[in-house]
């Protein structure tokens, strides 16, 4: 007779959960490591998925643990305005030594001088930047949370002079990435030293048993489902009549050390992924339906244009944008002067320029920031043309139906849209479908 043997501990582990180990310099205070492993316990349950590639139809692997974790800390930063004391893959400008963070284009006065009291930029590739003398580490923990500057005592790509604010730089590994070597000598000037670079070293030691548990998660949209305390239905509107609704996956809060009255929620797609998705924009109105009740509601109009058959009609004459179902009716109406309004809003909180705009092969709601934050981060993925990126960014609710719109019109008619984005005048009638 066979003997069953109980499931093992993977080597290394001293239970069967998500460990994580610091390694290089400890970290500088007792709630580093709870905060950053409430993060990595979270995303180390997200499985890797494929996605497919709006521009060439190719799919691509996307690995999910780091998107989640960043854009977990990147939802913290937004609720306390940035003025926080993680902040997630700040870009370093390597050219200069110490090498200087690049902090957002948002301009201010009549004078156009910078603000010195700006966040870091969100766009992955900033101005100014050159190829391989960029780095964006996982986390920098900063000294004094009420200073948005993330780096060493220097002066800024303005000029402007800031004291050291750099506490200590945090590279999370995850099963199966390595520390390069060029990496790390990168992350040593980016610190100041080896006192102030640490690195979290996260290990999977669940058991055979609680993979197949989580696995079961994932199939009822609810991979972490230990982690939610609030497990009321929330019901979608019926889309037919007659049509009852099925009760739709409650999005996941993720806390940090101390619950918060105001959760951020991982919204419910990430929760359903299996071997491949597509985004948004191509999984239509049901993608959107897949949202929690309070996306939904700043994307009505957007699933109304997206789940109806139909066209995108540019009227020159009336400098709109029209779109017209196959019936003939209209549906939605955005003026060039609405285009650029929202266009304004998503680049002031985003840093998004036209480049990166035309390059975006996909897009996926990640995290709803709350009713009373009322901000959504958004996963976006940037051709190869400008270097590969997926990035998570952050907009208001608000705006999250115009900047879809924007970036169906980049892909269906890229030149008039950038000309009427850029205030360029153009000699052009189009019509998009």
């Amino acid at each position: 007779m066979a003997v069953i043997q109980p499931p093992q501990t993977p080597q290394g582990c001293t239970n069967t959960s998500i460990e994580g180990t610091i390694k290089q310099a400890p970290l500088p205070n007792p709630d580093n490591k709870p905060y950053l492993m409430e993060k990595a316990n979270y995303a180390s349950r997200f499985p890797k998925l494929s996605f497919k590639k709006t521009k060439d139809g190719d799919v691509t692997g996307l690995e999910l643990k780091q998107l989640v974790m960043s854009g977990l800390i990147r939802a913290d930063e937004y609720r306390w305005d940035f003025l926080w004391d993680y902040k997630a893959e700040v870009c370093f400008d390597m050219a200069s030594l110490p090498p200087k963070p690049f902090l957002s284009s948002t301009w201010f006065g009549e004078e156009e001088k910078p603000d010195p009291l700006r966040r870091h930029t969100l766009f992955p590739f900033p101005k100014g930047s050159v190829k391989g003398l960029l780095r964006r580490p996982d986390v920098i923990i900063v000294k004094n949370r009420s200073t948005r500057w993330p780096g060493q005592a220097g002066p800024d790509h303005q000029g402007i002079a800031h004291s050291n604010n750099l506490e200590r730089l945090v590279e999370v590994k995850f099963p199966g990435d390595v520390l390069g070597m060029a990496q790390r000598e990168a992350y040593l000037d980016i610190a100041g030293g080896s006192t102030r670079f640490s690195v979290l070293e996260i290990s999977d030691c669940r058991d055979d048993g609680d993979r197949e548990r989580d696995r079961q998660y994932n199939r009822e949209h609810k991979p972490t489902g230990e982690f939610n305390p609030l497990q009321w239905p929330v019901l979608l509107p019926p889309r037919n009549p007659g049509v009852t609704p099925r009760p739709a996956p409650v999005p996941v809060p993720a806390y940090g050390p101390t619950p918060t009255s105001r959760p951020a929620h991982v919204e419910s797609w990430t929760q359903q992924v299996q071997e491949a998705v597509d985004g948004l924009l191509e999984q239509g109105a049901q993608g959107i339906r897949k949202l929690s009740q309070e996306v939904q509601q700043h994307l009505e109009d957007a699933a109304t244009w997206i789940g109806v058959k139909g066209e995108w009609v540019r009227r020159e004459s009336q400098k709109a944008w029209e779109w017209v179902s196959e019936t003939g009716a209209q549906v939605i109406r955005w003026t060039d002067e609405q285009l650029r309004a929202i266009w304004k809003e998503v680049q002031h909180f985003t840093d998004i320029n036209l480049e990166m705009l035309r390059r975006v092969d996909w897009v996926q709601i990640l995290i709803d920031m709350g009713v009373l934050a009322a901000e959504v981060v958004i996963v976006l993925a940037i051709g190869a043309a400008i270097g590969s990126a997926v990035v998570a960014v952050g907009i208001p609710a608000a705006l999250v139906t115009g900047l879809m719109i924007i970036l169906h019109l980049a892909r269906v008619s890229w030149l008039l849209l950038a000309s009427i984005l850029s205030g360029v005048v153009i000699n052009t009638a189009a019509t998009a479908g």
